[in-house]
């Protein structure tokens, strides 16, 4: 599966209310649970995976987007929850974020998740992009960057 396959309008938050990076990951992974139906332990452990996996170090970027990610076993396809904070929040990196892509990806498909992060990671470098993106005011627009 692609990046842009993996892009779902209704997995895009604009904008978050999130103050702390706990609370960014916690925003993006309740989005996610609630467009999947996932239960209150289910997202529980997203959410603990994910956090797990940021103590290893922050996958914050210089360019104030950040890419929180996880494998999920038992995961069927990957999602990438996207959030637009107006707000710049501490995420661990040299410069707060504002600009959140959830990577959530099956556990048994490593090339598959490695592929989005490097997808987003492309994206990212485009200064123009990561502008337009900061400025979005809605999920369609967001959408629109990556489709139109």
């Amino acid at each position: 599966m692609a990046f842009l396959e993996a892009i779902d309008k209704n997995l895009i938050v604009v904008p978050m209310t999130a103050r702390n990076g706990k609370e960014a990951v916690e925003e993006l992974v309740d989005l996610y649970a609630d467009q999947n139906s996932l239960s209150s332990k289910e997202r529980d452990e997203i959410v603990s995976l994910v956090m797990e996996r940021e103590s290893l170090g922050s996958t914050a970027m210089e360019n104030g987007i950040a890419i929180p990610h996880a494998k999920i076993d038992g995961l069927k396809k990957a999602s990438v929850v996207i959030g637009i904070s107006r707000l710049p929040i501490d995420f661990g990196g040299e410069k707060p974020s504002s600009i959140f892509f959830l990577v959530l990806a099956p556990a048994d498909n490593p090339a598959e998740h490695i592929q989005i992060l490097s997808s987003i990671a492309k994206a990212a470098s485009s200064s123009l992009f990561v502008r337009m993106l900061a400025s979005s005011k809605t999920r369609d627009d967001v959408y629109q960057l990556f489709f139109d």
